[in-house]
Parts: structure tokens; sequence; C-alpha cells
């Protein structure tokens, strides 16, 4: 690799997150309704028109940050990286967190080198970010969202284009020396350091030097490489690239579970489908995917609703955990895809409280409090919005 190489060039910094049959099997738009959770404009603030489309926009300013601290404390999740860099990511300064991080590195610090490269594909997202017609988003956001979150919307839409451009300006002044990262990234893989070979194992094309990488990293009971192997061989049999090895797609997603909670989902999904090689199992499937729900995982929550080991749960039930996933939706937990999370826990919501009597709605609503009691501090603490 050089300068112009793989680490450099945007959108590679993490592999496919989704698994290929969960997105084969998505329906269409969900049926509308009314709406459990629904939140106020934040009192104090000013609402105003928002251009020509007659939307009221409130100030969530401070609530996009929160959005962005979120975002990055899960990409550098398990990286060490200090609170302080945490914090000049989430208000847009790539400049001083890269400042801050390269100093680290310098030190010899090998998972703040990690960050760097994780944080440089950052930056290039934001560089090829395009202006967004505002407008025509809130148009859209307008059909599903009620009148005080079409407001936050509004509000989070115009923060997002103001963090956009200041972030796109301090990632150009950022100084990254792609030379000595790189270079740095490929002598600690070598040396063993399993944070590094699972990071560079992406940027590798020859596969048997790629599963080299991640066998080393494994060997050192390292999470993310365990989710790596298990993701790379789970695609390449819905690809129908191979059928070798496939009983291990199970063990390797539970190794990858006790510290990322994708995984565990992934793990409920693959178990649930039958997609590793064993029956289908809906039934010991729904303990992984609830599981992941408590760790407030943003996409348990749809899972659930469209995947087999949700339906061993009852309408009730469904219901309260969606009323847990929004509410966790807007104390700021799923990050900058707050707003397409947004819609979809409203299409689900109303679609499943559509038809249904006083007593279940009641039921459901003391259920999600319940659990917002029990784990609703756990899903804050995992998504570093406690």
């Amino acid at each position: 690799m050089t300068r112009h190489g793989a680490i450099r060039r945007a959108g590679r910094a993490a592999l496919l997150p989704a698994l290929a049959y969960l997105c084969a099997s998505l329906p269409g738009p969900l049926a509308t309704q009314s709406s459990a959770w629904a939140i106020e404009a934040p009192a104090g603030q000013a609402a105003a028109p928002l251009s020509q489309s007659g939307t009221t926009v409130s100030d969530e300013t401070a609530f996009y940050q929160r959005l962005q601290r979120v975002t990055h404390f899960r990409s550098l999740r398990g990286l060490g990286v200090p609170d302080s860099v945490i914090e000049e990511l989430s208000h847009g300064n790539a400049d001083r967190a890269v400042a801050a991080l390269a100093a680290l590195a310098d030190q010899g610090k090998l998972d703040a080198n990690v960050a760097l490269v994780r944080v440089q594909h950052w930056c290039g997202r934001m560089a090829a970010v395009r202006p967004a017609n505002i407008d025509q988003q809130l148009a859209r956001l307008r059909a599903e969202l009620a009148p005080e979150r079409a407001a936050r919307a509004a509000g989070v839409l115009q923060a997002e284009t103001a963090f956009q451009r200041h972030a796109g300006t301090a990632c150009a002044r950022a100084s990254f020396d792609y030379r000595l990262i790189e270079a740095r990234l490929r002598e600690a893989a070598a040396e063993g350091h399993p944070a590094s070979a699972t990071e560079l194992a992406q940027f590798v094309r020859d596969p048997a030097q790629r599963q080299a990488l991640l066998q080393a990293a494994m060997d050192k009971h390292y999470a993310p490489a365990y989710y790596a192997v298990a993701t790379q061989l789970l695609m390449a049999v819905q690809r129908g690239e191979t059928t070798q090895n496939v009983s291990s797609i199970r063990e390797w997603l539970k190794q990858a579970g006790r510290e990322v909670p994708k995984a565990k989902l992934d793990l409920a999904n693959c178990m649930a489908l039958g997609c590793d090689g064993h029956p289908a199992d809906a039934l010991a499937a729904r303990a992984f995917g609830t599981d992941a729900a408590r760790d407030g995982e943003p996409t348990a929550f749809l899972s659930m609703v469209r995947m087999p080991w949700g339906s061993r749960m009852s309408r009730s039930q469904l219901l309260a955990w969606q009323y847990f996933g929004d509410r966790l939706n807007e104390a700021g937990c799923m990050g900058d895809g707050y707003l397409g999370s947004a819609t979809m826990f409203s299409q689900t919501i109303r679609m499943l409280e559509q038809g249904q009597n006083a007593k279940l709605l009641q039921t459901a609503t003391a259920q999600a409090d319940d659990l917002w009691s029990d784990f609703g501090a756990r899903a804050m603490q995992e998504n570093g919005c406690g």
C-alpha cells in the first residue's frame, strides 16, 4: 500500500455490517398509526419556520454533538482513546483529535495508531459529503413523524449540515502522516498486536495473508477478529462461494459476542435461519437477539420484528422493545443514524399498534418502563451516552 493505496481510500474502514440474508428479507414500508414515546420540542428553545417547508425547527446543536459523540465512541470502542479526543471529534474538530492521537502514537501507543486509521476514513466520508436538500428530506420525514418529532428532525438536519461543513474543513487541516501510520500498522501487526492485525486485514488483497492476520488476532482471543472472520465466511456462504467450515460461524460469533453486541444479533439471525449448517432454531436464537437489544444494539430492534426469533414474542413484548429502542434513540444513543432510526421506530411502532386495544397498549407501555428500569443504564453505557 502507498499514500494513495488502500488505507487512504475512504469507506473501507469497516467490514460489511449487515447480513445479506437479513437485507434480502426486509419487506416494504410498514403500516402507520400513532406512536408512543413522542417527545416535545426542547423547552426554552425558539421554534421557527425552516425555509419554505412550513416545518418548525428546534435548536439541536448540542443534541447533534451528542449523536456524534456516540458515533465516535462506538467506532473507537476498545482502543483506549481518551475522552478528550472523542469530545473533539463530536465537535468536528478533526485536526485537534488527529494531533492528539498522533502524539500518543509517537509515544508508542499502538491502539492510537489504529484510531488514526479510522478517523482518517471518517474524514474521507466527510470530504465526500454533498450539501443536502433539507426541505426535500423534511418532506419525507413529515410523512412519517409527529409534528414535535419533525421539529427535532429539522433541527438535527440543520445541525448536521453545519457540522459536516465544519468537520470537512477541520479534516482538510488535519495532518495525517499516511506513510508513518501505515508503517506502524504493519509493524504492530507483525509483532502480534491484535487490533493492528485486524485493522490491516481489511486492506490486504491476498486472502491467505488476510486470514493469517485475523488468525493471529484470534489466537489472542481478540473479539473483533472473531467477528471479522465469521462475517467474511458468512458473506461467502451467502454468495455461494464456499460451503467449507460453515459450522464454525456460530462459535466465532459467540466468541465475538462477548464484546461486540452486533455479533450477538448476527448470531441470533443466523441461528434463526439455520445459515451455518445447523437446523434453524428461532427459540434458541431469541436469547442472543434479546441480549443484543439489552445492549442497545441499534439494528436489534428491527430484526426483532422481521426475523423468526422475534416471532416467539407476544405483540405487547415486541411493542415494549420498540418503545425501549425509540426511547434510547431519542436519548441520542444510536449516534448519527438518529434520523433513520427515528423513522424506522415510527413505522414499526405504528404497525404494531394498529388495531390493538387500549389494554394491550397499556401493558406494552408498562413492560417498556420495566425494560428501561432494568436495562436502560446498561444500554446507555454500552453506547457511550450514559
